[in-house]
């Protein structure tokens, strides 16, 4: 799932979304455009934005937040030139509002066999660009329009995220509260932070026990026992490639100070290996596999397809506690594992649908206790005391509790509320959420005041709200009463996924590649093999995952070398008799070659191997690579085959193990470190194969061209290139095969994943595609 502002102002890709979301999303708080409440309690289902302005002049455009189909248009209508006219006007009153709405429907995927469908809504449009039409795709980061004015207010949207109640459980992973903290939490769906609840009774300890052990000596005594449950939370600071092990209470209170792990990320695939091998110089019964260790420490379980061996290996960690920090197990008996894809309540998840009233105001005692949370609910407020409608107790406490929506700790607490109310766009509806104005006393008003709105300004109000309804003439296929989310903490969640659909995993192919072809450069389409595609996604999306390639300048860089690679995915095994290395030739998505690649990753993995068999394939590699013949390869192939190692050499290029050939690709990954250098700020630079030495490759008749093709080159992806292709970093590309097709896909790839990448024009003017740039649109 790729997801990513209405608005995009200039986003460093290295600069945490924690920083950029509320300059690409200022809202201005408690009032008309807050969420899920406005002024007088009344439900909003979403935010009212402002949109930043662009360096130099003007504002950003609003753009499409995500893929998806346009479900519904309405152009706005003309502000009238005369005070008079806008007055008469029903998107007058109180101010001009813009009418332009534009609804997209968005179905994609968060896991493995987790489909979802949401839809966004963004109201007060000015201007609808061109081509945003009823029924027609569109893709992240299109524009829709110009924001427009509310109430009077210039370069105002209003913006809202909802879904129904099935894909309510499929985005949040369940359909009420409590989450059910008896098992674990989601594995088909599984991102950003980890959490380990550890119940009361977990013991710390000031020093770590033995990294296999499971029964802690009596002479380490413990250090702390906790009195109550606690949720450990991993999180990989991936750009700088640490670890944060954070130690929350069940309310969401942080304990101490976060534990830092420096390079902690980057160094799992080697404290993998050592855990591994501590389990050897034990001579313990069982050895896990490192693999799984792996998956271990980064997610704190281990997924299908490993497994644990012994089931009950220990996860040594050091972690905070009310007086200081100590060493637990969290992989003891009893604990639970959960991630930010189940919502959970103690990071201030809630899911509230009690609200039974048929006006527009909240009467949900779920919401107005979080509301209350933390405050003296027998204190009224001295001016609310005065209103005539305090004798009703329901009114009251609606008052009591909007007196708290102006603290900002509040406004952030209901940010993490799903809510289920319906929609304020129903026109049918209209008169009776909103009668109650004529009724009630505004809580600021005196013994005399009036109602909110006098019986005869009603029709106004009326026809105003109207005017803006679309929810009938929209058809979404979804009930008006519905689920409404926070659309920026929405945002904020779901850019932690890292799962690529069919359709994004498409786009990342670039449309033409070049190639050098008897001593000229050919350039030549690329086909997206979609059937290959398919089969393969899911291992991929996995692989990723369990191995933290999961950023978008990670993606962009692993897929950008994968694709090259594999050769546009249509060559998992390379099948190169003629290569020095035959028939250890290059299988998986980053191709294995050579046997002691192979035989690296089968150790990772745990495979039993003849440690003396494999020192002579080592010898007759070296001796093969001096000679550049496969002979001495090829001359103890019929030892290989009375091995297990032919049948595992060949699961690694075809169709038998899906998991495998994506897994080995991921490992390479890690022990090649090839992720500091994918982490590192793109710095693009132009470059340009001119039409003298450029041939345009023959394609169905067509005449052959002579053009000037452009790429870039970024330092950190030529030695994330380098590294996965000659096996270590270096600036030299030459010496990087296919190098200039691998910078193509990089570049495709930045421009998918990135919000706002910079590429220099042939003018020296950036713009944030490659220059020539095709997007493919399946």
């Amino acid at each position: 799932m790729l997801i990513s502002p209405p608005f995009l102002p200039q986003h460093d890709a290295t600069d945490p979304d924690d920083n950029y979301l509320p300059t690409a999303m200022r809202n201005q708080g408690f009032g008309e455009g807050a969420f899920p409440l406005a002024r007088h309690m009344t439900w909003h289902g979403g935010l009212h934005l402002t949109a930043p302005r662009i360096d130099g002049n003007g504002h950003q455009p609003v753009r499409a937040i995500a893929d998806g189909t346009v479900a519904y248009v309405r152009q706005p209508k003309k502000k009238p030139d005369s005070q008079e006219t806008m007055d008469a006007d029903p998107l007058g009153y109180n101010g001009w509002c813009d009418s332009g709405c534009v609804i997209i429907k968005h179905a994609t995927e968060i896991g493995e066999g987790i489909s979802v469908t949401y839809f966004s809504i963004t109201l007060h449009l000015k201007k609808i660009a061109a081509g945003v039409d009823p029924d027609k795709p569109i893709y992240r980061k299109d524009e829709l329009g110009e924001a427009g004015s509310i109430d009077g207010t210039d370069h105002q949207i209003h913006f809202e995220i909802i879904c129904d109640d099935h894909n309510l459980a499929s985005l949040v992973g369940r359909s009420a509260d409590p989450l059910d903290e008896t098992q674990d939490g989601r594995a088909s769906a599984l991102f950003g932070e980890v959490y380990v609840h550890l119940p009361a009774g977990a013991v710390f300890h000031a020093q770590a026990p033995a990294a296999t052990a499971t029964d802690v000596p009596s002479s380490l005594a413990p250090l702390h026992v906790s009195a109550e449950d606690y949720y450990i939370g991993i999180r990989c600071t991936h750009q700088q490639g640490g670890i944060e092990l954070t130690t929350y209470k069940q309310d969401g209170s942080i304990v101490g100070s976060p534990v830092q792990e420096p390079g902690g990320d980057y160094a799992l695939y080697e404290r993998a290996n050592t855990l591994a091998g501590a389990y050897r110089t034990a001579k313990a019964a069982a050895i896990p596999a490192a693999s799984a260790l792996q998956q271990l420490l980064r997610l704190a379980r281990v997924l299908d397809p490993e497994t644990l061996n012994p089931a009950d290996a220990p996860h040594w960690r050091c972690v905070a506690f009310p007086d200081g920090q100590g060493w637990v197990n969290l992989h003891a008996n009893g604990v639970r594992v959960f991630s930010d894809a189940d919502f959970p309540p103690w990071r201030g998840w809630h899911v509230i649908d009690d609200d039974t009233h048929s006006d527009s105001r909240c009467h949900s005692n779920k919401l107005l206790e979080l509301i209350q949370q933390g405050s003296d609910t027998s204190r009224m407020p001295a001016a609310q005391a005065q209103g005539t409608a305090m004798s009703d107790p329901a009114t009251y406490r609606l008052v009591r509790a909007m007196d708290r929506l102006t603290d900002k700790t509040v406004l952030s607490r209901l940010s993490y509320t799903v809510c289920k109310f319906t929609t304020e766009w129903e026109k049918a509806s209209f008169a009776t959420r909103w009668q109650w104005l004529t009724t009630e006393t505004p809580a600021d008003g005196g013994p005399l005041a009036g109602p909110y709105l006098h019986k005869q300004d009603f029709p106004k109000f009326q026809a105003h709200g109207e005017a803006l309804c679309f929810w009938e003439d929209a058809k979404l296929g979804i009930d008006a009463n519905h689920w409404h989310f926070h659309p920026t903490e929405f945002i904020r969640m779901f850019r932690r996924c890292g799962w690529l659909s069919l359709n994004e995993m498409i786009q990342l192919f670039p449309m033409t590649a070049v190639r050098p072809s008897k001593g000229a450069w050919v350039s030549e389409p690329v086909i997206a093999p979609v059937a290959t595609i398919e089969n393969y996604r899911v291992e991929l999306n996995k692989a990723c995952r369990r191995y933290g390639i999961v950023t978008p300048l990670r993606m962009a860089a692993f897929y950008a070398n994968a694709m090259q690679e594999t050769t546009w995915f249509t060559s998992i095994y390379e099948n190169n008799p003629t290569a020095r290395y035959w028939p250890w030739d290059g299988r998986g998505f980053l191709q294995l070659t050579w046997p002691h690649n192979y035989i690296k990753y089968w150790r990772y993995i745990g495979n039993a191997l003849d440690e003396n068999f494999a020192e002579t394939l080592n010898t007759a590699a070296k001796q093969a690579n001096t000679q550049r013949s496969n002979t001495p390869l090829e001359a103890i192939e019929s030892q290989v085959s009375a091995t297990k190692m032919k049948k595992w050499r060949r699961e690694l290029g075809d169709d038998t193990r899906l998991d495998l050939s994506t897994d080995c690709a991921c490992a390479y990954w890690a022990w090649t470190h090839a992720a500091p250098f994918a982490d590192t700020k793109p710095f693009n630079i132009l470059k340009s194969i001119t039409a003298e030495d450029h041939t345009q490759a023959y394609v169905k008749g067509r005449t052959r061209l002579k053009a000037t093709v452009h790429y870039y080159t970024s330092t950190g992806m030529g030695n994330v290139a380098a590294t996965v292709n000659i096996g270590h970093p270096s600036t030299i590309y030459k010496s990087v095969n296919g190098v200039v097709a691998r910078f193509q896909a990089y570049n495709i790839c930045q421009a998918l994943l990135l919000d706002t990448p910079n590429f220099p024009n042939i003018h020296g003017l950036m713009n944030s595609v490659p220059e020539g740039y095709m997007p493919r649109r399946p």
